[in-house]
């Protein structure tokens, strides 16, 4: 299947006292790269979330983060008695000394670090919510990588058959090649007005034909672009192969255009470098 490096996903997973939310963004890398940004209660867990992402994505830059949303009203929150009574012994010799300050007002009290006590939430009941959070989020990255990468196998498959047409238009064009070098010669040899043996005029036609040949060009062509498919239908990853794929691609389009000595081959060439160009740019983005 082919799959593409580029995607989001986000999931989310709630327990009695908070939401872990895990947001997923991964773009188009030579390797599997991945960046964790989560709070620092997971951290223990990173080595293990870790391995969850490689056991499914390959290639890619990967930037996770999971997050940590309090519910709202779902602890309890209540003042510190402790705090509340430290507070209380610190107004009283704050006044004994000076009489005339002003008396801690609610706000002051609810502002006093420590001052609010809330239900203390489980590590292990977050780490597990961020498991199920984060395979979500994989699974839904792989759905949207997949429809993606559908997409691009189809626009590499028409430009492939694209070259493929090309290909065919070139063939018939080297014999005639051939035959009008040959024409031009015999003319340029009357014109010049002097004897040249058949022999050695077929002589010469062999030589050109000999550089101007890319049969051997044509079949290599045709054998990457019937591997290209074969690639695109296959299982795993296949970017590097289809990367390639690309290079042999274009150095094959490269040698027919420096053999080319006809307008109409020299811009099929181009034509071929175009499409294969447009396949390279998409190749980019799969896994």
């Amino acid at each position: 299947m082919t799959t593409s490096m580029t995607g989001f996903a986000s999931a989310s997973c709630p327990t009695d006292t908070v939401t872990i939310v895990a947001d997923i963004k991964c773009v188009n890398h030579r390797y599997l790269d991945l960046h964790f940004k989560i709070p620092e209660e997971l951290r223990q867990y990173e080595i293990q979330f870790r391995r969850t992402l490689t056991d499914s994505l390959k290639r890619g830059k990967v930037e996770c983060k999971i997050s940590i949303n309090q519910n709202h009203h779902s602890a309890e929150q209540k003042i510190s008695p402790q705090v509340m009574k430290n507070l209380q012994e610190l107004e009283r010799s704050v006044t004994k000394h000076y009489p005339k300050a002003n008396k801690l007002s609610v706000n002051d009290i609810l502002r006093w670090p420590g001052s609010i006590q809330e239900d203390s939430i489980e590590v292990e009941t977050i780490a597990e919510a961020a498991k199920h959070a984060l395979t979500s989020a994989i699974r839904d990255l792989n759905i949207a990588r997949n429809e993606e990468g559908n997409k691009l196998k189809k626009i590499i498959q028409d430009k492939t058959f694209h070259i493929n047409d090309l290909i065919q238009q070139v063939k018939p064009l080297i014999p005639t090649i051939i035959s009008s070098y040959e024409t031009k010669l015999r003319d340029r040899i009357k014109h010049l007005d002097i004897e040249i043996s058949d022999d050695r005029v077929a002589q010469e036609v062999v030589i050109h034909s000999t550089k101007v040949d890319v049969e051997e060009e044509i079949q290599r062509l045709e054998a990457h672009t019937s591997s290209l498919l074969e690639i695109l239908d296959s299982k795993g990853a296949q970017g590097k192969k289809l990367d390639f794929l690309m290079q042999e691609l274009n150095r094959e389009a490269n040698t027919l255009g420096s053999k080319s000595t006809s307008i109409g081959t020299t811009n099929i060439a181009m034509d071929l470098k175009v499409a294969i160009e447009q396949i390279r740019e998409q190749v980019q983005n799969i896994e």
